[in-house]
Parts: C-alpha cells; sequence; structure tokens
C-alpha cells in the first residue's frame, strides 16, 4: 500500500496565540512545447500517472547560473560526503540517475555565502484536462540550521512562479529521512496549460557562520491524478479546557482540569470532497476515555480541525491514545485508510509537571532538539529559556529539573528563576519570586543528561547545631515561567537545553528571552520540568555557606567562608575574562571602583568544593 508523506501540510495547533520564532541573527521567459521527452508521458486514463521523469537525462533539466555557490547535479551514485552524513539514495530508479545539492562540502568549510540554487523541468506540461493533480517525488533529506527547500511552479511557460515549502523538520542527528513525498496542487496549476516545474534550494546564513546544510537528493518525479476519496490525519490532540492548546506530557493530578478537547487536524488529500468526516478519539490507561467530532464536509485540497469537548476522569499513570478519522469515502479497509490514525500519549503524575512529553510519546514520533549558548553566536551568555505553567490549584515548588544535551560542558552556569509569565515577557527577571544561586554544572549532570535545582528560602538558622533551615516556595493560583539563564563564558562552556518538537505547541508555551534584546516564543517544549511537593529535609551547613555582601554594589562586596580553609577567589566578567584573582582564609573583600557596570561572576575554590555566585556591579 503506498505511503504520502505530506511535508508541506504539516499541522501545528496553536490555540489562541501566534507564534514568533526567533530567527538566527548571524544567519527568463519559457516557450510552450510539447512533451516529446520519452521518460515524461501522459497518461490518458483518470487516477493515473500524467506526467514521469527519472532523472536518468541530465538533458531533461535546467540547473541555475553558475555564479551560485553551489550548485544541483544529476549523478548516478550518492557523494561520499553525502553518504557519510546522510546516507545513501535509495529512490525506486536510483540506478539511472537523480538530482542532489550537496551542502555538506561547504557547511564542512564553514564559510558560506549566501545560496540559491534551482533545478527546472525543461519540459512544459499542458494540464487543462485535469483540475485534479497531485506532485510525488522521491527524496532523501536531513534538516540543518539555515537551509530552506521549495518547490516552484508556474502557470505561465515559466514567466511568474509560486512557491511551495517543503520540509519544516527541525534540525537533529538523526539518520537523514528517505520518503515518498506527495502534494495535492490541483490549487496552484490544476486545469492549466504552461505549467513549469523547479525545485530550489536555498541558505540564508552569513559568510563564516557554518551556514548552508547538509542536502537535498530528489527522484522520480510524477504528475498524477489523486485518487477520489483520501483523508488524512495530519495531527492530533488532547488538551485542558483552559489551557490555551497547551499539551502538558505530564501533568500533576492537582492540576487536571475535568473538560479537555480532543481532535485532529484532517486534510482531504482526495479530489472529491468528502462527507460526513468523523474523529474517534480513544485512551487506555488506569482510566479509559472516548470522544467523537464530526465534520459535515471537508473540501477537496483543504484542511479543517475537528474537535469536541470531553469531560474526563484522570487517574496517575500512563495514558497511550489514537484519533482516527473516516469519511462516508475513506473508510477501514479503503486503499487509503494508512494515514488516518495519529497517536497520542500523556501521563498523570504525582508530582511531574512537563510541558515535554520525551520519554512517553509513541514509538517513532518523538523529535528532539535543542536550544543554547552556541545556538546565536551574539547569545553566549545570558540567554533564558523558559517554560510555562499554568497552576490552577495552590502547590509547593520544591525543584526544577532541565534537561540537557550531551553536548553540554561541565563548568558552564545556570541561573534558575520562578517568576510571573508578565515579567518574563517583559524581561523583568528582578520581580521573580525565587532566584537560584549561580550553579555550576558538573560532569555528573552532563552524565546524568539533567541538572537539578533546589526551589527553597532560607528560614533561619539554628547556632546550637550550626545548620540553615530552608522553606520550598508556594505557587499561588496563576501563571508562572521556570525559566533558565544560560552562561558559558562566551562560548568556552556551552550548554545546551532539550526542546520537545514532537508536539507542536501554541507560541509561548516555551520562550527564550534574548540578552539585550526581547522575549520570543518558541513554539516547542522546553524540557524544563517543576517538581512539585514539599521537602522539608533542605539544609545546609552554614560553615561552608559562601555569603557576598552587599550584593549589588557599587563600592566593594564582602567575601565570607568561614572553614579556615585557604581559598582561591576568582572574578571574571560574562565573557569568561579574569578581572581580579586572591587567596583568602575565611573573609575578604573585592574593591569595585574600577569595574564596570554588569554582571560578573565570584568563584571560590578550596580542597573542599568549588561556589559560584553572580555579582551586580552598579553604579
Amino acid at each position: 500500500m503506498k505511503k504520502i508523506q505530506l511535508t508541506i501540510l504539516y499541522f501545528c495547533f496553536c490555540g489562541i496565540f501566534n507564534a514568533q520564532v526567533k530567527s538566527d541573527k548571524n544567519f527568463n521567459t519559457c516557450d510552450f512545447k510539447p512533451l516529446v521527452n520519452q521518460n515524461l508521458n501522459f497518461s490518458k486514463s483518470s487516477f493515473d500517472t500524467i506526467a514521469y521523469n527519472t532523472f536518468n537525462n541530465v538533458a531533461d533539466w535546467t540547473i541555475s547560473a553558475a555564479n551560485l555557490q553551489g550548485q544541483w547535479e544529476v549523478v548516478t551514485t550518492t557523494p561520499a560526503d553525502v553518504v557519510t552524513y546522510m546516507g545513501t539514495m535509495a529512490s525506486t530508479s536510483v540506478s539511472d540517475g537523480f538530482a542532489v545539492f550537496n551542502g555538506i562540502q561547504y557547511l564542512l568549510t564553514g564559510s558560506v555565502d549566501f545560496q540559491d540554487a534551482a533545478i527546472e523541468l525543461n519540459d512544459t506540461l499542458d494540464l487543462s484536462n485535469y483540475p485534479s493533480v497531485t506532485l510525488e517525488f522521491e527524496q532523501m533529506y536531513k534538516a540543518f540550521n539555515y537551509d530552506k527547500t521549495f518547490v516552484e511552479l508556474s502557470t505561465d511557460y515559466g514567466t511568474t512562479w509560486t512557491a511551495i515549502e517543503l520540509n519544516d523538520q527541525v534540525t537533529t542527528n538523526d539518520p537523514a529521512i528517505q520518503e515518498l513525498v506527495g502534494i495535492n496542487i490541483s490549487s496552484y496549476v490544476g486545469g492549466q496549460q504552461g505549467v513549469k516545474i523547479r525545485f530550489r534550494w536555498t541558505s540564508d546564513s552569513d559568510d563564516d557562520s557554518f551556514g548552508s546544510g547538509y542536502g537535498w537528493l530528489i527522484d522520480d518525479l510524477k504528475i498524477t491524478v489523486p485518487p477520489e476519496n483520501d483523508i488524512q490525519n495530519i495531527s492530533s490532540w488532547i488538551f485542558g479546557e483552559n489551557s490555551g492548546g497547551a499539551e502538558y506530557g505530564r501533568t500533576p493530578i492537582s492540576q487536571v482540569e475535568q473538560n479537555y478537547y480532543i481532535g485532529s487536524s484532517v486534510y482531504n488529500y482526495g479530489s472529491m470532497d468528502q462527507l460526513n468526516v468523523v474523529s474517534n478519539g480513544d485512551f487506555n490507561g488506569p482510566t479509559t476515555i472516548s470522544s467523537s467530532a464530526s465534520s459535515t464536509i471537508i473540501e477537496s485540497d483543504s484542511t479543517k480541525s475537528i474537535e469536541s469537548l470531553n469531560p474526563v476522569s484522570l487517574s496517575v499513570g500512563n495514558y497511550t491514545g489514537s484519533v482516527t478519522v473516516t469519511s462516508m469515502g475513506d473508510t477501514l479497509g479503503s486503499g487509503n485508510f494508512d494515514d488516518n490514525t495519529f497517536l497520542r500519549n500523556f501521563e498523570i503524575t504525582n508530582d511531574i509537571y512537563s510541558l515535554d512529553g520525551l520519554g512517553n510519546h509513541p514509538a517513532g514520533y518523538e523529535a528532539i532538539g535543542s536550544l543554547g549558548s552556541n545556538s546565536w553566536s551574539d547569545a553566549s551568555d545570558g540567554l533564558v529559556c523558559g517554560t510555562y505553567y499554568p497552576i490552577k490549584q495552590e502547590e509547593i515548588l520544591n525543584s526544577v529539573r532541565a534537561y540537557i544535551t550531551s553536548s553540554t560542558m561541565a563548568q558552564s552556569e545556570v541561573i534558575l528563576y520562578i517568576l510571573d509569565s508578565l515579567s518574563f515577557t517583559s524581561g523583568l527577571f528582578s520581580n521573580s519570586i525565587f532566584t537560584s544561586e549561580l550553579y555550576t554544572v558538573t560532569a555528573q549532570d552532563v552524565n546524568n543528561g539533567y541538572i537539578e535545582i533546589p526551589v527553597a528560602n532560607n528560614i533561619g538558622w539554628d547556632p546550637i547545631n550550626n545548620i540553615s533551615t530552608w522553606e520550598n516556595v508556594t505557587l499561588g493560583i496563576g501563571s508562572y515561567y521556570a525559566a533558565i539563564e544560560l552562561y558559558s563564558g562566551g562560548n568556552t562552556y556551552d550548554i545546551r537545553i532539550l526542546d520537545d518538537n514532537t508536539v507542536g505547541q501554541p507560541a509561548w508555551s516555551s520562550a527564550i528571552w534574548y540578552p539585550g534584546d526581547q522575549a520570543y516564543s518558541n513554539g516547542n517544549a522546553f524540557a524544563i520540568r517543576m517538581n512539585l511537593g514539599s521537602n522539608v529535609n533542605l539544609m545546609e551547613n552554614t560553615i561552608n555557606k559562601l555569603e557576598v555582601f552587599p550584593n549589588p554594589s557599587n563600592d566593594f562586596v564582602n567575601i565570607k567562608l568561614e572553614n579556615n580553609l585557604q581559598s582561591e577567589l576568582t572574578l571574571m566578567d560574562v565573557s569568561g575574562k579574569v578581572v581580579l584573582e586572591k587567596t583568602f582564609t575565611n573573609t575578604s573583600n573585592i574593591i569595585l571602583s574600577s569595574l564596570k557596570c554588569g554582571i560578573y561572576m565570584l568563584s571560590v575554590k578550596n580542597n573542599s568544593q568549588i561556589i559560584t555566585k553572580r555579582v551586580n556591579v552598579v553604579k
């Protein structure tokens, strides 16, 4: 059974929000002619192939001007560097030729000019007898940071073009995807003569910024008549009535809602309008959930959201679900039913609250990205990644766990903020209800794959037992961000936070604060999780407590670490430049008058520990 992947019609349900994603800041008229090529043949019967080209003859194609950096090639063997980083092209007729844009040869050099390269089919198509048409081709592709891929269509013999962007995947280290792509292009060229087709690769990176991309390989171009009946479940969801469309991968039982929306984004790929389209959801776990929603009609080559609001009863445990769409023409047992079901999992927990669902997604669905100190060259220090959490019932927050990539380096540093949503988007981190001390990432943290920071305030000390006692932070009903500020010492010790790209989330469900700029929505789910519930045993021995006061200061700060050990003190600016070094025992001070305003990192090291704190110099 043929499977068609609709890469340009991926649906991301965004609730009431509009996404705003931060971009990388350091990033001829053709005459009509009849079809005479033997590899491009008209089909005269309905629901069949209209035109076909296997790339077995380079003369069938025009490649864009030679002065561009990076060109398409028509080859019979996958280039060696593409094999290394992507794998070998495995299309149906790979042996007689295919097209490839090899971006890896430029990616490896790290010196890339702006790229814009096209490969155009020379023949012109007359589709005046075909109001419904689809474009199919086989491809191998792997996303990078800057590349974009398009199929472009013309109905005036190549005078003007309409671009359709393809391959909107996230950057990944996973293997390249080998797939059959199908696009219903009826609304663009159906019933038209003078139709031209071309493929375009662009890369909008700056010089020396490791731009370009891995590559794009194309084979076996077909123009076909689509099936009459073929609806496709592009995406499905389950989320709380008051969540703004956010799907939380793990929800504490104290924060669940009474009613949940369950539904699907349904695309009609077929040539016929589809009647009585139904979306049925079934979830199994500690309890069972069923839903049904319907639409009277979905027109050909159009997409519609179908959902219902359902009262649910949830208990602690894992839920696995499926949402299946049907119509009068596309039902179980029909020839196009292999793309009608979408899987979705979630978990109800005792105390873990996570927007991300990493580790719980259905097999084959999980897509993982990351953002961090080396995502943008001018935001290596001070970038803040935050995840949004609505609190519906008052709760105690005892810690925050942030999952990090294996490429994160020990000695990178972070600060945790817990703050209301308006303060985050406004950059008012001084309004935080909790701010942690500067935390230094250890090699064990990198090995674990996460950092965990306690959320508690000192409420006093016992001089007899020489201990400080602590109290966890209480979150009242409201909306909060758990936000991690990243410091790498000017890319010396980079750190990256995992980003769950599996489920498209409403715009501000996770977001970044770009230093010196503004907040930008992320559109995915940073793996920054809240751990709820009290932890009353949290305490600290004051003998090993580093005190820095007054802070902020414009004159001097006092340093106090009463452990009777000789300690080494280092003060660095945010770029990692050392501005002061000295040794002391128990107490010392630092004169600040010669320093510029800003944030400095104070590190104190001795035989028993390393402690880092932030010093704020003001004037």
